[in-house]
């Protein structure tokens, strides 16, 4: 017998891993196994993975993005048809209307001040809207509440908002980043009032301060300077402060003297003309208006720790009421501009979604292109290589049968 099993067995070995190697590309669809059967290839290849999986998080990043914008549009939305109502819904608007109408009785007045009680804890719902365990407008820390009720809320009405008017940035791009929503200052707030740099600023007791940059201003301990907080809530150290220029006491006795509320501290300052660009808006809390609303509907003034005063006329409580629809009106169209804001930069997101769900397709185009196998190749291969094996094994068989007998005559 011829002894054939070496160089059969390396051509066997040789075929089997021709064979491995084709159906290693059939299954997975890539060109190559190993990182070192084109080092240069490879390099290509995981440099346009890295691109494709930096591009899908920021897509599932944006995704989750989206949705949260999508939450706080129909939010706010639902916010203003409280504020001014619509053709199906009284707003609140609309009961202040009634409550002013000369015909109500105090019974009715009762009636809608329990109706606006109903519409404010919808109004909080709103504006603590979460979406996976983050408050949608609570700023830049979006595992703190937005807005939480004072401990004594049942006595004061109290409604305070723990957030920040910092707006969270996310990329849209590697190193691009964009603000995302818009916080509770833009949906529960209205600007009382504003200066820039050069002007005098006026602002009341209880007023939330903010700058242009965001970061907010309060009073010190003696009420005489205006200090500046950081992006954390910590106050800037060295303080930057600015001194008060003129106060108006807070008058608890206006309540009972027939204004109907008691009247705030007022504070003024002057804006530095060597701060180029810089802009204080006074925001104030709606929440407060909407109590001293609902006092009013109840008979009684509010007084300066949000609790119920004296009973007033039934003049006090018509003007009250007027001044309330003003407010109110003025809160719409607050909420109205931040909407509109939202939706701004919801587009922006919209727009680069769509950009990144275009890189990935071409991301994905261009791996297949770069390393995905030649399916037409690899079949003519697969063809050669089974004609290669069956030729082999004719031939070993053909060897096998061979004897040196059949050489002897």
């Amino acid at each position: 017998m011829i002894d054939t099993s070496r160089s059969m067995l390396f051509h066997i070995g040789n075929l089997n891993s021709e064979s491995q190697r084709i159906s290693y590309q059939m299954g997975t669809g890539k060109n190559q196994e190993l990182g070192s059967e084109d080092a240069m290839l490879h390099a290509r290849l995981i440099n346009i993975e890295d691109k494709l999986r930096v591009t899908e998080s920021l897509k599932l990043q944006i995704t989750k993005s989206n949705v949260m914008n999508e939450v706080a549009d129909s939010s706010m939305s639902e916010l203003k048809v409280i504020l001014g109502g619509d053709n199906n819904t009284s707003g609140i608007s609309e009961d202040l209307l009634k409550g002013l109408n000369s015909g109500m009785q105090r019974s009715d007045k009762l009636a809608l001040a329990t109706n606006l009680r109903g519409m404010r804890e919808n109004m909080i719902d709103m504006v603590n809207v979460r979406v996976d365990n983050e408050y949608v407008f609570a700023g830049s820390n979006t595992t703190e509440q937005t807005m939480t009720k004072d401990v004594d809320f049942k006595l004061n009405g109290q409604i305070n908002f723990d957030g920040d008017g910092f707006l969270r940035k996310i990329a849209v791009q590697p190193g691009s980043y964009r603000d995302r929503g818009v916080t509770a200052y833009d949906v529960a707030f209205y600007t009382a009032s504003s200066a820039n740099a050069g002007e005098v600023f006026t602002f009341s007791e209880g007023e939330r301060i903010i700058d242009e940059n965001g970061n907010e201003w309060k009073l010190n301990t003696a009420g005489t300077q205006l200090q500046q907080y950081d992006h954390n809530g910590i106050i800037f150290h060295p303080p930057v402060e600015l001194p008060i220029t003129a106060t108006t006491p807070a008058d608890e006795t206006a309540a009972i003297a027939g204004t109907g509320q008691s009247v705030r501290a007022t504070y003024s300052i002057n804006v530095p003309a060597s701060s180029p660009g810089r802009v204080f808006e006074a925001k104030h809390n709606y929440f407060d208006d909407l109590n001293v609303i609902i006092n009013a509907l109840e008979g009684h003034s509010t007084l300066l720790d949000g609790q119920k005063g004296a009973v007033i006329s039934d003049e006090d409580v018509r003007q009250t009421l007027s001044n309330g629809l003003e407010l109110t009106s003025k809160q719409f169209d607050a909420t109205n501009i931040g909407h509109g804001e939202l939706g701004g930069r919801n587009k922006v997101f919209e727009v680069a979604f769509e950009k990144l769900t275009m890189q990935e397709t071409h991301y994905n185009i261009l791996l297949q292109e770069t390393g995905g196998a030649d399916t037409a190749k690899l079949a003519m291969e697969s063809k050669s290589l089974e004609m290669t094996y069956q030729a082999l094994y004719s031939t070993i068989s053909k060897m096998n049968s061979m004897s040196l007998v059949n050489f002897i005559s």
